[in-house]
This record gives C-alpha cells, sequence and structure tokens, in this order.
C-alpha cells in the first residue's frame, strides 16, 4: 500500500482491442476460470498477450492468483453482462465475493486487456431505512467517452441542503472507498456518506472512469489524462451548483483525490474545499522517494525519465524494471499529472478550506499537510490523533495499521467526520 501513488498507472490498463465474438470470450474466461481455480499462475499466463505478460510477468501473475486465492476464494461464474466496441463485461462470482471482470482479445484470442473492478449493488439497508434515506445509486455524468456513475445520498428530510462531493484516492478505487485489486475494502466513502447525512448533508460519491460501472468511460490507456479526472469533478460541481436541492458545494478529496479536488473546486466554483491526506508536493518527487525505497539506481534511472516526462517529451528504451510504471502507453497521462503543484493549486483558492490529516498515515504523512498549509495560510489544518489513510483508528506499527485495510466493520475515526461536519456547517 505505499505505492498508492502509482496505483491508478499500474491499474490503468485499457487499450483498444480487436471486436472477436461472444463465443471467442467466452471461451477464453472459461479457460481462466478453470486455470485459476487448479492453481495453475503459469496456464493463466498462457492466455496473455505481449503486452499483458509485460506489465505482469510470471512472478506477479502468481502473485495475482495467490492474493485472489486468499481474498476472494475459488471463482463459481462468470456471467456476461455486456459487450462495447472495446470491452467484454462479465459479473464474477467467487465463494467470498463479487468482482466485474474487464476484457479484450487480440486477434489471436489473446488477453490484450485484463482487468478486475469492484462489483457495484447499493441496496439500501435496515439502517438506511431507519435513517429515512434517500439514497439513487445512479446520478450520472455524461462525457465524451462514456458515462460516470455515481450515488447521491440525501438526508430526506425535504430541506435545502449542502452537498458534498467524495473525490475517490489513486488506483482502480470505488464509490465506496474499496478495491479489489489493492485488498482494500474499508467501505470509508459509504461511511462519510452515512456520517454526512445523519448530520443532514446530502453527498454524491462516483467510479472514476475506467473503475466499476464507469469501466467504459475508459476506452483506451493513451489518450486519458489527469485532467479528464478534474473534469470530471468539475462537471459534478457543475450539476450539484444547478440543483436547487443544495444550498452550497463543499469538495471533499483524498489522497491523490485531493489534488484532483483542489483543480476541481477553483474551476467548478464549489463553495468549500476539504483535503483528506493529500499530498503537498508533485507527483514526481514523490515517485522518486518511493522507487529510491526499493533501488537507489533505480530512482535515478526514474528521475532521468521524470525531467523529460516534466519537460513534455516521452521516453524510449526504458529500464525493464520500470516498464510497469513508465510504460509508453501511460506517458502521456504522466505528463499532465506533472503539469500540477499542489502548492501552487492550493494557494489558488479563496474559499474556506479544511485541510486533515491522520497521525499514524503510514502512507502521506504529516509534512505533506503542512506544506499544503504553509501555502495556504487561511485554510484551517486539523490533524486527526490515531487516524491512518483509510480514515480509520490504527496504530503506528505497519502490520497492524494496514490490517485495517481489509476490514470493511471498522467504523471511521472518531475524530474524522466532527471535524467534516463542523466546517460545512460553518460555511457561509
Amino acid at each position: 500500500m505505499k505505492r498508492t501513488v502509482l496505483a491508478f498507472i499500474l491499474s490503468a490498463q485499457a487499450i483498444i482491442t480487436t471486436a472477436q465474438s461472444r463465443n471467442d470470450y467466452d471461451a477464453v474466461v472459461n479457460k481462466f476460470q478453470k486455470f485459476y481455480n487448479l492453481k495453475q499462475p503459469d496456464s493463466v499466463f498462457s492466455l496473455f498477450a505481449d503486452r499483458i505478460k509485460g506489465m505482469m510477468p510470471l512472478d506477479k501473475t502468481t502473485e495475482m492468483v495467490g492474493k485472489l486465492h486468499e481474498q476472494f476464494g475459488e471463482m463459481q461464474s462468470n456471467e456476461f453482462t455486456k459487450q462495447d466496441e472495446h470491452f467484454t463485461y462479465y459479473k464474477t462470482g467467487f465463494s467470498k465475493g463479487t468482482l466485474i471482470l474487464v476484457v479484450g482479445l487480440t486477434k489471436e484470442n489473446k488477453l490484450q486487456n485484463f482487468r478486475f473492478t469492484p462489483y457495484q449493488e447499493d441496496k439500501p439497508t435496515t439502517n438506511d431505512k431507519a435513517t429515512n434515506n434517500t439514497e439513487k445509486p445512479n446520478i450520472i455524468l455524461k462525457t465524451a467517452t462514456g458515462n460516470i456513475y455515481g450515488t447521491l445520498a440525501l438526508p430526506g428530510n425535504g430541506k435545502k441542503v449542502p452537498v458534498v462531493l467524495i473525490i475517490a484516492g489513486s488506483g482502480p478505487t470505488d464509490r465506496n472507498g474499496n478495491c479489489a485489486a489493492m485488498g482494500l475494502k474499508g467501505n470509508t466513502y459509504k461511511m462519510i456518506a452515512d456520517s454526512l447525512q445523519k448530520a443532514g448533508i446530502a453527498s454524491v460519491r462516483y467510479d472514476k472512469r475506467g473503475i466499476g460501472e464507469s469501466a467504459g468511460a475508459m476506452k483506451d490507456e493513451e489518450s486519458i489524462s489527469f485532467n479528464d479526472m478534474v473534469n470530471d469533478a468539475t462537471g459534478f460541481i457543475g450539476m450539484l451548483n444547478k440543483d436547487p436541492r443544495f444550498s452550497k458545494v463543499t469538495i471533499l478529496g483524498h489522497s491523490e483525490g485531493s489534488l484532483i479536488g483542489i483543480i476541481a473546486a477553483g474551476k467548478g466554483k464549489a463553495n468549500a474545499y476539504i483535503s483528506v491526506a493529500g499530498l503537498g508536493e508533485r507527483a514526481d518527487r514523490t515517485l522518486e522517494k518511493q522507487i529510491g525505497v526499493q533501488s537507489q539506481e533505480l530512482a535515478e534511472k526514474a528521475t532521468i525519465i521524470l525531467d523529460s516526462l516534466d519537460k513534455g517529451y516521452t521516453v524510449k528504451n526504458i529500464d525493464p524494471s520500470l516498464t510497469s510504471i513508465f510504460r509508453p502507453s501511460v506517458l502521456p497521462y504522466m505528463i499532465s499529472w506533472l503539469k500540477y503543484d499542489p502548492q501552487q493549486e492550493i494557494r489558488k483558492l479563496s474559499i474556506p478550506v479544511l485541510i486533515l490529516q491522520g497521525t499514524t498515515d503510514i502512507q502521506v504523512g504529516m509534512e505533506e499537510a503542512a506544506k499544503l498549509k504553509k501555502a495556504s495560510p487561511h485554510a484551517t489544518l486539523k490533524l486527526v490523533k490515531g487516524m491512518n489513510h483509510i480514515l480509520k483508528q490504527a496504530p503506528e506499527d505497519r502490520q497492524q495499521n494496514i490490517a485495517t485495510y481489509s476490514n470493511p466493520d471498522l467504523p471511521l475515526s472518531p475524530g474524522f467526520m466532527p471535524e467534516i461536519v463542523k466546517f460545512i456547517k460553518g460555511v457561509k
């Protein structure tokens, strides 16, 4: 989980594929199920096209199969759900849960695209009914490349209320704050929405493009940019600003969503902004540090690549050990991402700003929040004692801290939501 800033890059594996028949897809998916259940990663690896083999060599394929078995168990069913010009989607049932399998094939029926995304099924619970929750599973933002789907949660009191747009963190993290590929199952954003609703505040949380129900909005890896993420958030802000049910719009950006939220809050004319566990420096500096933890030699090579990307140039002849991060198809995204410095962007905001940071966050340190505060002197900085990166109460011990990431029953850190509710209700 330490490499959270890399997660979106590592998970964005889409590329335009050939239009094979439904039978071709079914046959390959059935083979995958067979090899997976037999725990034969070498046979699974044989199903991949060269592109996927380059990103997921045999050792990583073996690790992926093992982690899937550990978290989800045996694969029991693959139910075809839809097919578009690029991908075919299956609702994949495991003995311990359900995921969406997104696949694409080459002309030779090799897996050119292969990714699992969270399965969404927002149904009101007994507790939701008790609090008179009116939740719409599919608030839709229409974009040029496909729809972005979200959930609107209303207090249900019929009054004009504030609304919070929740922007997810890095990686294939869904609208509820879960990410099967990263072993994350905390329901963090769902819990935030529930707490806001009980406080008389509405919220919208959504699946980023390429994730969950919004998987179809990411057509290919080469064309997606950081600006797409910003524009999606800005689009939702515009919708909420025009909605007569809402008195003011506050943006809450978590982790990578913090920078997206900072930029979108200014572009979309939000009334207030909340940064939660957000980075206070540019992505390239963070990447260099994270790669340096693994290898100083690779970090030096990464610095050369990042310097070129910063100037707007793509790079060839990349060290094989770095291709999963700097593969050619993702470089345009990185170029667009490196244009933004969180300190410069937050300095532009003239609206009320709250910066929240947990003291036991092992992914984003407290110094990052201090950098944001320094760049935005009018902002309010609050440190939440004992809160980790997924906003749960956790010790500093790394193993115990990470153990909270897969426990959806843990509540939010007790010091977190009171600060948010107080801030939102104080915005004029």
